[in-house]
């Protein structure tokens, strides 16, 4: 039966995963352009972990996290169009998300295959959207080229390895000694990145560099590596700054490093046909919603029928966020945390 009544993991400040406080409020009805949805499970993602210590413009304290989900929708506002009530959705929602029900912008809203495992499912939305449009939207390589991707057996890493093999696209993927078995499994040609000098290890593997090269930890890692593993006319893609905000704490020498490192000598890029391009999910799901929709639509298909596999490394009850995130702070886990409702 579906009741009025909103359960959120909140954060009422900063600090240790244990300032997650269980809120019940009473949730209003949704409102134009919105939908109700009853949500059956939420991913967790570094960028919760970075909100929780106050150090995510986009979702500032206090607030419940919550960046991606799958559910049903209850209820529609006036101006809907396009859903029913009982459909099966999914969303990019940045914030907002740890609860078992909420009010959700419809724009951001897409269906979401019936079927399908919902932990599946929200270990694809955030995830799967950022490797899709990096790869597609933007990389764009051409069948039989080479990409470089770090972190290569994380949850964007993963993903980036089963679409480049749908594509015909050859990978390098890095990751540590440990986890190089699953870069392997997923098609990718594993090397340790701290085995020696990963530029030159590339160069030579690919015949001369990667057409594009995904980072996700900024600072002199985006100079050192990335930018001399590409081939001339080659792209380096930047979708977070781990390097600065390391285990959800603020790294002042290395926020500074990010901010010097990402300014490169114009004439040299424009030499070597190169470039340097950021990737947010959430620009793109505003400033180019139909892109957006269409994509992860594309993605969940992919998942629906099985030949994209994202990695759940572990569920948790949505009352157990601050166990969640411990286990994606330490490490505990390879693959998407998922938070479930129910």
């Amino acid at each position: 039966m579906v009741t009025d009544e909103a359960i959120e993991m909140h954060l009422p400040r900063k600090g240790a995963p244990e300032v997650f406080q269980a809120l019940v409020r009473k949730l209003a009805p949704p409102g134009p352009g919105e939908a109700r949805v009853i949500v059956e499970a939420a991913g967790v993602a570094y960028a919760d972990i970075v909100t929780r210590q106050g150090l995510y413009d986009l979702a500032p304290l206090p607030v419940t996290p919550g960046y991606d989900l799958v559910g049903r929708i209850a209820a529609l506002g006036p101006g809907v169009q396009g859903f029913s009530v009982g459909q099966r959705v999914a969303a990019v929602t940045v914030s907002g998300s740890y609860v078992n029900q909420r009010n959700v912008d419809a724009r951001w809203l897409v269906p979401a295959p019936e079927h399908v495992d919902a932990g599946a499912l929200v270990a694809a939305i955030l995830n799967g959207l950022t490797a899709w449009q990096m790869l597609h939207r933007i990389a764009a390589p051409e069948p039989g080229e080479w990409v470089l991707v770090h972190g290569a057996a994380g949850g964007v890493g993963t993903l980036l390895l089963d679409l480049c093999k749908l594509a015909g696209v050859r990978a390098v993927g890095t990751a540590s000694a440990g986890k190089l078995a699953v870069v392997t499994a997923r098609g990718g040609a594993a090397l340790d990145h701290k085995a020696g000098d990963l530029p030159r290890r590339t160069r030579e593997l690919t015949g001369g560099g990667v057409i594009a090269a995904f980072d996700h930890i900024g600072g002199s890692h985006l100079r050192r590596v990335t930018m001399p593993s590409l081939r001339p006319g080659g792209i380096g893609i930047l979708y977070g700054g781990y390097n600065a905000t390391r285990d959800g704490r603020l790294n002042p020498l290395a926020a500074v490093d990010l901010m010097l490192n990402g300014r490169f000598a114009s004439y040299r890029l424009f030499n070597r046909g190169q470039g340097v391009v950021g990737y947010s999910s959430p620009i793109w799901r505003d400033q180019r919603p139909a892109a957006y929709r269409r994509d992860l639509a594309s993605v969940l298909a992919l998942v629906a029928d099985g030949r994209l596999k994202p990695l759940v490394g572990a569920t948790f009850p949505l009352k157990e966020a601050a166990a969640a995130h411990h286990a994606l702070e330490t490490r505990a886990v390879s693959g998407k945390i998922v938070l479930v409702a129910s």
